[in-house]
């Protein structure tokens, strides 16, 4: 097995998409992200995903950016693989930062379309495999990420060209659309569920892995899940999901503008994170988002 395919090999299960913990001032906060990354491994997660959307990438500074990679690699120390968000409207600055993401020791790289404006099918395709020519990682594209879906015709091409391709992650409110990656790739490409509301639903279309903000949270109880389902226990793998996983879902990933707020508030109140501060674009969640956000807990056992 050569070096590419070993790496793609560890690349399984549940990937957490960790919240950038931060300071009141916005400055980020190392303490509690080396507290969260312990957390999540020690609970059992896969990988970890760093700089996803849930890691408000859209907000942070490239400084702020490679540090966060910087001390995320570090403390995880190689006990489960860490991908990193390379998510920028600029190729070029992309490609720099998956460079960068390798030379700390990051194990995947994951990307979007370029967005700020439309963008055809070939310019999704140039800007992708830009990023892919820039390091010798494996890769995995987002499809539905800031809005841009990747259409099948567009997968198999990147399938057939970038060899370092390993999965798509899918955020569409399609979770049938599991099912159609390998056949469209010839198996080339793995499907892997991407969307906190639905990830349930696309484990049992067949997702041979997932990624989860709901992760930062519920660790032990996503990777159980995972495990349920692909071993064929579909009733434990329910109970997690009725039980713990949806009813936190149904408060705090209710839309994606303030998810990345309840999960950091949250974490706050289980003492992971000493903050739950976030960049100033984001918008804080209201006093009845809060109270439900804390009963949900209360009612799972959180808190």
């Amino acid at each position: 097995m050569n070096d590419l395919a070993e790496r793609k090999a560890k690349l399984y299960g549940n990937h957490v998409l960790i919240v950038t913990p931060m300071l009141p001032n916005g400055d980020l906060d190392e303490m509690s992200t080396r507290n969260l990354v312990d957390y999540v491994i020690e609970r059992g997660v896969h990988g970890v995903l760093a700089l996803g959307s849930t890691g408000e990438v859209f907000c942070l500074t490239e400084v702020e950016r490679k540090k966060f990679v910087e001390i995320v690699v570090n403390q995880a120390a190689g006990r489960v693989p860490v991908g990193v968000g390379v998510n920028d409207s600029s190729s070029d600055v992309s490609a720099q930062l998956a460079k960068h993401a390798q030379g700390c020791g990051a194990d995947y790289i994951f990307t979007t379309g370029p967005y700020y404006h439309p963008h055809s099918a070939e310019g999704i395709y140039r800007h992708i495999k830009h990023i892919a020519d820039a390091t010798d990682l494996p890769l995995m594209v987002y499809d539905g990420g800031a809005g841009i879906e990747i259409s099948l015709p567009l997968l198999k091409r990147m399938s057939d060209t970038l060899p370092t391709l390993h999965c798509a992650k899918l955020f569409l409110p399609y979770p049938a659309k599991i099912r159609q990656y390998g056949p469209a790739t010839n198996d080339r490409v793995q499907a892997w569920a991407g969307h906190d509301q639905m990830n349930y639903l696309m484990l049992l279309y067949g997702a041979r892995g997932m990624t989860s903000a709901a992760s930062c949270v519920l660790p032990r109880e996503q990777s159980d899940m995972f495990s349920f389902i692909r071993e064929g226990k579909l009733e434990e793998a329910r109970e997690i999901f009725y039980s713990k996983v949806g009813p936190l879902n149904s408060i705090a990933f209710a839309n994606v503008l303030q998810y990345p707020q309840c999960y950091k508030r949250a974490l706050k109140w289980m003492g992971v994170i000493e903050h739950d501060s976030c960049k100033v674009v984001m918008e804080p969640i209201d006093d009845i988002r809060t109270r439900e956000l804390k009963a949900v807990m209360q009612r799972i056992g959180l808190i």
